[in-house]
């Protein structure tokens, strides 16, 4: 009986052009991964995959590595081991975003914008705890002040500002991931591992990962709304229609925390189309868009029902109707390339691959709107003549091209021959480190571009306690950073109105700065010369020729190699007798 197993086993082992593929027993595990003869090889004292000393007899047949007749189950388990292996790299990618993140958020004070949102927030706390008066923020802010200034401020209470950037730190690596999500579903691994790399690396998303304002928490709310979207496509037709609902719900609270934001919402919900008209037909994509469209609005709608005229006045006055600069189109166009020049170049290279691969139209229109998305911000932008917060409006769109990008890459690998793949691989691996330095450069450059206002704020917190009342200054640093200025009456330097206190008559615009001043109506003016420099001066000129205040302090700074200074006046008890 032995001697015929052994005889049919030998029989078995020669007659490899009959492969047999045979069924664990259940509760198994299966094999290592030896091949057909390395099995029995160790006990025969010999090291696994070696055939030296063996008889003729024994020695496998060429070809017995693609045969695979003992162990198949291997393979079966291989595409788990590779998304474990890419899972593992994704966190090296979000390791990576962090670091470089994280470098800048204890490298400068508080921006003035940044400063603003968390001082309102706080207010807002008191409003909605005590009742407190606070002025209106839905009149002037390009968000909603209810969503992301009360959610910073809260980071802000228990670390700082800090706190608040590592707040913004977390929803950028939150996009970053949903980035790979959402393009490991529309391609394959590959090029989701290439997208989060390249926006990882991208300065714009650097700067908004140390950045305390509402930019962060609109862009993870975009990449959570196309998510949900793209994965809607896959789904039936309940769990779809309430995913759609949830994605459109999402954008909707994207717009709402930054309006800026809906310049992408034709974007989202094409992408979504796309996804689903590649799976389901022209008609389920044409429903899936109405689904969230409607959705989208609808939340939009109840909103400004219940916030009222402010937000749309807000909304029209920051969004809509912006005031036009005097930057020309192509300068914007020109720093735009600099800063998304390269993401831009392999999105297009990626939307090619897909005419020339031959892949359907689903897939191509889905490349030509992500490529569209890298030109939105530019071109608006270009259109009014405005380069403020460009560095920070390119990262959205950039957000939607790094799928298409991080594609093209993956493409390279593919199209080269097999034996060159590996250096394809590299090809990318270099792309991505180069932009990581390169947007580490840029994001550095931009947080230096405000100045340190550590002694600044020190020194006019101890004026502050002895010169009480009205406070005119150019930005909002010091509410944020003095608690005793919280609740003063203030006036910015850009817009204000005053009556005047002999005729009764109300002013505005420079005559009312000037009558405020020869009045002695401000107890403290700060300045910082920074952002309207223009505006400061005549302020200083309008000081100089009533002689109602005295320069208290001045705290010189240098800001990319431009020396300036913080002044303080305070009024003189002496002129106003």
């Amino acid at each position: 009986m032995l001697e015929a197993r052994q005889h049919a086993g030998l029989e078995r082992l020669h007659d490899l052009s009959q492969p047999v593929r045979p069924v664990p027993e259940p509760g198994l595990k299966p094999l290592p991964d030896w091949g057909p003869t390395q099995d029995w090889m160790p006990e025969l004292g010999r090291a696994p995959g070696t055939t030296e000393g063996l008889a003729p007899d024994w020695a496998p047949e060429p070809g017995w590595e693609q045969a695979r007749h003992w162990h198949p189950e291997p393979e079966r388990y291989a595409p788990c081991r590779r998304a474990k292996r890419r899972g593992w790299l994704l966190l090296a990618v979000l390791a990576v975003q962090a670091a470089l993140c994280l470098r800048l958020v204890w490298s400068n004070t508080a921006f003035q914008d940044e400063a603003l949102y968390l001082w309102a927030g706080h207010l807002e706390w008191s409003h909605w705890l005590y009742g407190a008066p606070i002025p209106a923020f839905q009149n002037q802010f390009s968000g909603a002040p209810v969503i992301y200034p009360p959610l910073g401020a809260l980071a802000d209470s228990f670390g700082g500002l800090a706190s608040a950037r590592l707040l913004s730190l977390f929803f950028m690596l939150v996009a970053t991931s949903l980035l790979y999500g959402t393009t490991r579903r529309m391609f394959d691994q590959r090029a989701a591992l290439f997208a989060a790399a390249l926006f990882a690396g991208l300065g714009a998303s650097q700067f908004l990962g140390a950045f305390a304002t509402f930019d962060a928490m609109a862009i993870a709310l975009l990449a959570l709304a196309s998510w949900l979207g793209v994965r809607a496509a896959a789904a039936g037709r309940r769990v779809r229609r309430f995913s759609l609902m949830l994605a459109g719900a999402a954008l909707a609270l994207a717009n709402a925390t930054k309006y800026a934001s809906g310049l992408f919402d034709p974007v989202v919900i094409a992408v979504a189309m796309a996804c689903i008209w590649r799976r389901r037909g022209v008609g389920a994509a044409a429903g899936g868009g109405a689904v969230m469209l409607m959705t989208c609005a609808a939340f939009i709608g109840i909103g400004l029902k219940v916030g009222g005229s402010g937000y749309w006045l807000g909304f029209t006055s920051t969004t809509l109707t912006r005031t036009d600069g005097n930057i020309p189109a192509f300068g914007i166009l020109y720093a735009s390339a600099e800063w998304v020049g390269g993401i831009a170049f392999l999105a297009v290279l990626g939307a090619i691959a897909s005419f020339a691969k031959r892949f359907s139209r689903p897939v191509r229109a889905l490349t030509c709107v992500l490529v569209t998305a890298v030109f939105l911000a530019p071109a608006e932008q270009g259109r009014i003549h405005t380069i403020t917060s460009l560095f920070k409006h390119v990262g959205f769109g950039a957000w939607f091209g790094c799928i298409v990008a991080g594609f093209a890459l993956a493409c390279l690998v593919t199209a080269v021959p097999a034996l060159k793949a590996g250096a394809a691989v590299r090809v990318g691996i270099a792309a991505t480190a180069l932009g990581a330095v390169l947007g580490a450069a840029m994001a550095s450059s931009h947080f230096s571009s405000w100045p340190r206002s550590t002694s600044f704020t020190a020194r006019l917190e101890a004026l502050a306690k002895k010169y009480r009342g009205p406070v005119l200054e150019d930005n909002n640093v010091p509410e944020y950073y003095i608690p005793d200025l919280h609740w003063r009456r203030r006036a910015g330097t850009v817009k204000f109105s005053y009556i005047d206190p002999k005729t009764g008559r109300k002013l505005s615009g420079p005559s009312a700065y000037l009558d405020a001043i020869k009045h002695g109506y401000f107890s403290i003016i700060d300045l910082s010369f920074a952002s309207t420099i223009q505006d400061d001066k005549k302020i200083t000129r309008d000081i100089s020729i009533t002689r109602t205040y005295r320069l208290a302090a001045v705290i010189p700074y240098e800001v990319n190699g431009v020396r300036a200074a913080y002044k303080i006046w305070v009024r003189d008890p002496a002129e106003n007798e």
